[in-house]
């Protein structure tokens, strides 16, 4: 009897230890947070015990292979650019249209199969609830398009898209498409005489490259029509407008904190005339501000380098850094250089609990006390992300300073090694630069 169960056990064991290290090929657990980790083939799900024993009748052992420790992946994506139907576009009622936006994987893992670019809200617009994306390796750019039709209704209308993962599982960013449907013109009457288009001889700034905060001179010249209207264009919309004669010039004092370029569209308008000249002018403005790092970026920076009082602490999978002039505490998740981040208003006053005590770390790690441990207390995801603490906070001098975008703007911060961290458009990832 102890013989054939021997046999049998023999037999039982190189199945186990296949069933070990085989796994479900694809198959993911839900996450609690924007950050999806899916085990690879030679990677188990942490909930299996990489080691086992069975003592049969005979007292014989059999353990398996030492658990491979499996590598999460990251998933997250950011915008680059719109590659077709800009912010604001004009389209008449009905005109089928494809809006495309360049993309950048910016996780550590490629996309998986049945990863979709999905409708998300807002306006439809007629388009397709899903469309699929490629498998986008990590770092690589890809454009995704979507086949629309403008509305029949006059209005502004905007949809967003996102991408879901084939687990269900939305990531953070939003891409949106916005376009202008103008009311309909009145058709001339038949009695209507044929008139001379109106035409734009020259619209010009009186200065090339002019500072923030400088007066300048806008001129312009039209024929064969009755009067112009002026636009300023904030982030490619109209904005302020003046009504002014055909032939001109005009004085516009920059705002002091413009920066990059200032942007104007001019109509030239006749009565009676179905249609319009219209022409535009960008002014590229003198950079006062100087990056704190370089290589610097080549765009201005919104403001003068901020340097404050900081603090960093590093966790086993990510680091807090404090900015004091900003009240603010920035978490950045560790995957790699790559990963998501956050930042937080400092609520934590003097004379508070500096810790929780009924919190007892693991030897060697550490609770994180004062701004940081009550962000940590208060965010059950950030401890499951960050884990503990691997050294007490250290304080340093730091600096701040983000770009002067009308929209996805970047925010540079002086670390303690004095690396950079880069963080990108809406908290969609983060770098370090240098060091």
């Amino acid at each position: 009897m102890k013989k054939r169960t021997l046999y049998l056990l023999l037999f039982i064991l190189p199945a186990m230890a296949c069933q070990l290290f085989t796994g479900a090929e694809g198959t993911a657990v839900p996450p609690t947070s924007d950050t999806i980790i899916i085990p690879t083939a030679l990677n188990p799900p942490p909930t299996l015990n990489a080691t086992q024993t069975v003592t049969p009748e005979t007292a014989v052992s059999a353990t398996a292979t030492p658990t491979i420790t499996p590598t999460p992946c990251t998933y997250a994506t950011v915008y680059l650019a719109d590659v077709t139907i800009p912010d604001d576009t004009e389209l008449a009622p009905g005109t089928a249209f494809t809006k495309t936006w360049l993309i950048r994987n910016s996780g550590n893992c490629t996309l998986p199969d049945g990863t979709i670019w999905a409708y998300a809200d807002g306006e439809r617009m007629n388009g397709a609830a899903s469309n699929p994306m490629p498998n986008l390796a990590p770092n690589a750019t890809a454009e995704i398009s979507v086949d629309l039709i403008a509305p029949q209704t006059p209005g502004t209308y905007t949809g967003y898209w996102q991408v879901k993962l084939p687990n269900g599982v939305t990531l953070p960013t939003r891409y949106f498409v916005r376009i202008i449907v103008p009311a309909a013109t009145p058709t001339p009457t038949a009695t209507t005489p044929a008139l001379t288009a109106p035409t734009i001889t020259y619209f010009r700034s009186s200065i090339n490259m002019p500072d923030p905060g400088d007066t300048i001179q806008l001129e312009w010249d039209t024929t064969n029509s009755e009067q112009v209207t002026i636009y300023r264009i904030y982030g490619g919309q109209l904005g302020t407008f003046w009504t002014l004669e055909p032939t001109g010039v005009m004085s516009y004092t920059i705002n002091a904190s413009e920066r990059n370029t200032i942007s104007f569209a001019l109509y030239a308008s006749r009565v009676g005339y179905d249609g319009y000249a219209q022409d535009t002018l960008e002014i590229p403005l003198t950079c006062p501000n100087e990056w704190f790092f370089t290589p610097a970026p080549d765009e201005c920076a919104a403001q003068d380098t901020l340097i404050s009082a900081g603090a960093e602490q590093p966790f086993e999978h990510g680091v807090m850094i404090w900015v004091q002039e900003l009240d603010r505490i920035y978490v950045l998740y560790d995957d790699e250089g790559n990963g998501e981040w956050n930042a937080f208003t400092d609520e934590w006053d003097p004379g508070e609990p500096e810790n929780d005590p009924s919190i007892n770390p693991p030897p060697g790690l550490y609770q994180p006390q004062r701004g940081f441990g009550l962000v940590w207390r208060e965010q059950p995801d950030m401890q499951t992300r960050l884990g503990w603490a691997t050294a007490p906070e250290t304080s340093f001098t730091t600096a701040y300073q983000t770009t002067a975008r009308f929209k996805y703007n970047e925010t540079f911060l002086q670390a303690l090694d004095g690396g950079v961290c880069h963080l990108l458009p809406e908290r969609s990832a983060w770098e370090k630069l240098g060091n």
